[in-house]
Order: C-alpha cells, then structure tokens, then sequence
C-alpha cells in the first residue's frame, strides 16, 4: 500500500508537486477551484484524514489552518512559504511528527546548501545567498514577467527581510541594499527581499560575521519596482497591485533560475571562498520555477519518508544534510 500524500493548492507549484510524486505515492490533492476551502478548518480536518504527510502549496494565509491540524493529527507537514509572520505561527505548534515549513527553492534549497557549504570553514566571516527567478527573454520596461505567485512576490518585495550584521540579527529594508553581480559575465542586480534567509539569522547570529538573502533581477528592475511600491505607497494597497500585475504582466514558462552562494571564511588559517552556481532551465514539461521549488520539497519529503528524518516538531531547512538533499532524485536538480 502506498504511502498517502496530501496536497493543498494545484497551481502552478502544486499541480508540479503531484507530478513528480504521483509514480511513488498515492496523492490527494485539493484546492479552492474544487471546492475545498483550506480557510475552513473543518475542511481541513476531513482533507487530511488518514494521510501521512502533507505538502501546503495554497497561498501563505492557509497554512496556519493546515498546519495546526496536521500537527493535532501528528501529520508530517511541509509548506513552501516565505511569509515570516506564518513561519513563526508554524514554529510555535506543537507535534508527534515533523513540521517543516520554508520548503522549496529560497527559502528551502539554498538554506540546505549555505549551510553544507559553511562546514567546510573552520570559521566563516560572510555568507551571501543569490536567487533569481527570471524570464529568460523580455522586452518590457522593468525587464520581469510573472512565473510563480503574484502574492508570494508582492509579499517578500513589501516586508522587511532577515539578515546577519557583524555578528548580530538585524532586519532590513526591503527593496534596498542594491549591487551589481555579474554571472558568466552577465550584469544582474541583487536587492533584499524578506523570506530568504529562513530561519539562518537566529541559527548563525553571533557565529558569523554577516549573512544576508537577495533577489536577483535583470538591470533596471528594481527602479521600476521602488516607484510602484514606494512612491505611489502600493505597498499599502496591495491586493491592487495584485490584481494589477495579474491582469497586465504577462506570465512565462519560459524562465530560469539562478542559484548562486558564496561563502568567506578560514581553512587551515588562510582566508578562502567558495561558490556554488547553477543555472537551471525548464523543461517540455515544467517551467524553472516550478521544478526547483517542487523539487526542492519533494526531495526532503522523501528524506523523511525513507527514514533519512527522524526529528519531531519544527525542523529548520539549515540541519538537513546537502548531501543526502542532491544525492535523491528530486534533489538532483541541483546536483
């Protein structure tokens, strides 16, 4: 009998989610255009009845619901939000079974591998993690088309973002800290954005010097983005902005990602860095976005599924093993 895998949300991420898990487990899946309201929690309660595990790929405002039954239930729960409010909601449940929020590409897989690469240092000065989920190709003004969640994207462009400053956590501005990185002698520009650094600032604070997430974007982004969201304030309107970008930013599948990590630090008394940089393109079948971030979750449910997890209650995308996060076939994306 296979093991039963519940999945909430068949967007683009979810219907994703089901395709690389339907051949290895059998898959309930339920989203708002089926009548299933994660909103309702009773819904909830009746969804994940008799399931092992439970991915969340709703919007970030249903995952307390789901998350607070799955941990009643002793559910094994993952969801791939990067809202820090719901995080934290997640992080204070209590549960006979594993609680893994912040799954997916950034927050998710580039926590996984900051950390591997961070223990190779015997001391690390600076960590700075690079994620960009571009179009391949555009022609617009601000060099951007929508390829994942609208609301994910306003959200981590509104809020202020995590990060380590000599030695201390600090939160920082949105939208700031510009600078220019190069890739392959490409010009990107990388900005913070909330969400990125998970759960990395609390873990790290006092061991490293400074840390921080960005988000990478073609030149000339961020400038459109800071008149929309600041000098028009619709920061403060934004299931506006929402409806706006839905309606007139084109989407794509056509996409790539970028996943870049560099590390500064000592080894055997000498100062070193270290970099890990992939590109990587959709395919026929999925666009980037979908299969970094699907896969991302996939493969550290199947790290708990085969045994290769065994805490219970929170578990923090940082204490997962690297190796064994490529070393299965869903993590292999990033290998």
């Amino acid at each position: 009998m296979k093991t039963k895998i519940a999945i909430v949300g068949s967007g683009n991420i979810g219907w994703a989610l089901k395709q690389l898990l339907r051949e290895d487990y059998d898959i309930k899946q339920g989203d708002i255009t089926d009548g299933f309201d994660a909103t309702d929690i009773s819904q909830v309660k009746e969804f994940l009845d008799g399931v092992d595990a439970v991915i969340s790929a709703g919007p970030f405002a249903v995952n307390k619901n789901i998350a607070q039954v799955a941990s009643e239930e002793s559910i094994g729960y993952f969801d791939l939000t990067e809202d820090v409010e719901t995080t934290d909601f997640v992080k204070s449940l209590k549960s006979n079974n594993i609680i893994m929020p912040q799954c997916g590409l950034a927050p998710g897989a580039i926590n996984i591998c900051a950390a591997g690469m961070m223990e190779e240092f015997d001391t690390v000065n600076e960590v700075l993690m690079r994620v960009g989920a571009l179009p391949r190709f555009t022609t617009n003004e601000m060099s951007y088309y929508l390829s994942w969640s609208t609301n994910g994207l306003i959200n981590e462009y509104c809020n202020e973002a995590d990060a380590i400053y000599e030695g201390r956590q600090v939160k920082v501005m949105p939208l700031e800290g510009a600078e220019k990185i190069v890739i392959d002698g490409e010009s990107f520009e990388a900005f913070n954005t909330s969400g990125g650094c998970a759960t990395m600032c609390e873990t790290y604070q006092n061991k490293v010097q400074n840390l921080s997430y960005k988000t990478i974007r073609y030149p000339g982004h961020l400038n459109h983005m800071k008149f929309l969201f600041n000098d028009l304030h619709l920061k403060k309107n934004k299931e506006v902005l929402e409806k706006l970008f839905d309606k007139e930013v084109p989407r794509t599948k056509n996409d790539v990602i970028i996943f870049f990590v560099k590390v500064i630090g000592i080894i055997d008394g000498v100062l070193q860095e270290k970099t890990y940089l992939r590109k990587i393109y959709g395919n026929e079948k999925f666009s980037a976005i979908q299969l970094t971030t699907a896969s991302g979750a996939c493969s550290v449910l199947k790290m708990y599924l085969d045994g290769k997890i065994n805490q219970k209650g929170f578990m923090k995308q940082e204490s997962i093993s690297w190796q064994d996060f490529v070393e299965n076939k869903f993590g292999q994306v990033y290998a």
